[in-house]
């Protein structure tokens, strides 16, 4: 980033006091902000609302729209529900008037404070000359680095004090570009640093001989490295502790080519902090497809491989390979190869059962597509499985399924003529099916939504950003969460009993594929709408 120095004269950057009170704007999920006045990032009940009532909040996406956030009075915080959703840096002005301590000047104190929701990149991390002062993340997804702006410019040799994640607080001093060290821990941090400017002035009929301006920032460092390349539909599965990454679409939204579409094969181990991406041994090109783990090994099935050259017109063939990867030796193991090549189509094991449901066959430019009307089960017990065929009520693909027990539960997807919210229920049991409560959404909240298991419930994400799950009585889908970027054509996997991770997909508020890996909390069931 290339910017002057502030000249010394216009500035005094002043020393912080050890302990003290500041004004932070603090996310509660992608669509809730709190503004408080504490110590550290939690609400301070000693501290009376009416203090700092008059904040004044605006939200600026990644196109730079600016809206005005609204913000009502609660007990010890201002609550605000955020316009819109996606990515968006949150800011406000807080004056709190007129101050004289001691024997020092009277001064007009105001607080800057700042939040980031979701994948907000690049230079619209800035607010540049829509605030007097600012705190500005800067560096790698998987760690921060804090610049000071007055100005819209540098601030060398200031005061800046770090909230880090593990509860401490550091002191520390930026170098000649503006810039603090590098902080690697995951999680949330709040950042503050005080610029004095001696400008006289009178406000509410009282003088004062300068501004003390504070900027401020709530900051949060991914906990996951993220994909090595954005992906969308592609396959994602945890074993194990790892995450596992296969091919994925990796190029411009409905362009498929050979370049477009991926076969890299990837994990990511979740209990180690810092954990980098571990490459594994490929293979096809494929996107259209998931994976399952059964027995400490990784199975793939099926998928969309392009044949054309980046440029040609597309040629899409569905593969009706079979194949599971062994951690133990490092290598792809071949399975009985599906009757019909399939893509499109959900994976997932039901007990020993490994079950393909939905999809269709590409038969390339010249051929025609062929709607899939059978289910797929392959016995992984049996010392000489084969595919056995169950007939579907349905003709969907672009669709997503879970397994609970002998059920695999089969949510929205699209038809040969509309998209679906509908969930159907196999029975691997008995082969039988029956239907669970459409889910709620938009028209568009069936295609590719994501699923898994999550303490034995069904849980689901849509494109329009809310996290569900089926009710106990399996009459009922309830709000458990909600996702900071809307995604489509992606993956969501469980990573403890309250939490999951979405992976990869399409955002249209991104304009693109997301490699971001996003933790979703889940929260106390709430009744959802249709």
């Amino acid at each position: 980033m290339n910017r002057l120095l502030l000249p010394a004269c216009l500035l005094l950057v002043a020393a912080v006091p050890a302990s003290a009170h500041f004004v932070y704007v603090v996310p509660d999920g992608p669509t809730k902000v709190s503004v408080i006045l504490s110590e550290n990032l939690e609400p301070d009940g000693n501290v009376p609302t009416d203090l700092y009532a008059g904040t004044k909040l605006q939200a600026r996406d990644n196109d730079g729209k600016i809206e005005a956030v609204e913000t009502k009075k609660a007990e010890n915080a201002l609550n605000a529900n955020l316009p819109g959703r996606g990515p968006r840096v949150v800011f406000g002005t807080a004056e709190l008037g007129i101050r004289a301590r001691g024997k020092a000047k009277p001064f007009l104190l105001a607080y800057y404070p700042k939040t980031v929701i979701g994948d907000v990149r690049g230079d619209a991390l800035t607010l540049g000359n829509l605030v007097p002062v600012e705190i500005v993340p800067v560096g790698t997804a998987r760690q921060a680095q804090f610049l000071v702006l007055a100005n819209g410019k540098p601030v060398a040799n200031a005061d800046v004090s770090v909230l880090t994640p593990a509860g401490q607080s550091k002191k520390i001093v930026t170098n000649d570009k503006g810039l603090t060290e590098v902080f690697t821990e995951p999680g949330r941090y709040g950042v503050w640093s005080r610029v004095v400017e001696p400008q006289a002035g009178e406000k509410d009929g009282k003088k004062y001989e300068e501004i003390r301006r504070y900027a401020t920032l709530v900051y949060d460092v991914p906990v996951f490295a993220p994909l090595p390349v954005a992906v969308a539909s592609q396959g994602t599965i945890i074993s194990d502790g790892y995450l596992y990454v296969y091919g994925g679409h990796a190029g411009k939204t409905h362009s498929y080519d050979t370049k477009a579409v991926i076969g890299t094969f990837q994990r990511l181990k979740l209990d180690a902090p810092g954990a980098q991406w571990e490459p594994l041994p490929g293979g096809p090109i494929l996107q259209g497809m998931n994976l399952a783990a059964h027995g400490g090994k990784i199975y793939r099935v099926g998928g969309m491989s392009p044949r054309n050259a980046p440029g040609e017109p597309a040629d899409n063939y569905s593969l009706a390979d079979a194949v599971c990867y062994n951690p133990k030796t490092g290598k792809w193991e071949e399975l009985p190869p599906l009757p019909v090549a399939r893509s499109s189509h959900e994976l997932v094991v039901a007990g020993n059962k490994l079950v393909v449901v939905g999809g269709w066959q590409l038969q390339g430019r010249d051929g025609k597509s062929v709607w899939q009307d059978t289910s797929l089960v392959l016995d992984l017990s049996s010392p000489s499985p084969k595919w056995e065929a169950i007939p579907q009520p349905f003709r969907r693909r672009a669709l997503t399924a879970v397994a609970v027990g002998s059920k695999v539960y089969v949510l929205g997807g699209l038809g040969e003529k509309e998209t679906s919210k509908r969930c159907d229920i196999l029975d691997v049991a008995t082969g039988k099916w029956t239907q669970g409560p459409d889910f709620p959404g938009n028209s568009m909240a069936g295609f590719s939504p994501a699923a898994t298991n999550v303490n034995g419930k069904v849980v689901m994400n849509t494109s329009d950003g809310p996290v569900y799950q089926l009710n106990k009585a399996g009459n009922a889908w309830e709000i458990i969460g909600d996702a900071a970027i809307r995604r489509l054509v992606h993956r969501m996997v469980p990573l403890t009993k309250d939490s999951v991770i979405l992976v990869g997909g399409a955002s249209r508020n991104l304009g693109g594929n997301v490699a971001g890996l996003e933790v979703v909390k889940l929260t106390a069931p709430q009744k959802a709408g249709k």
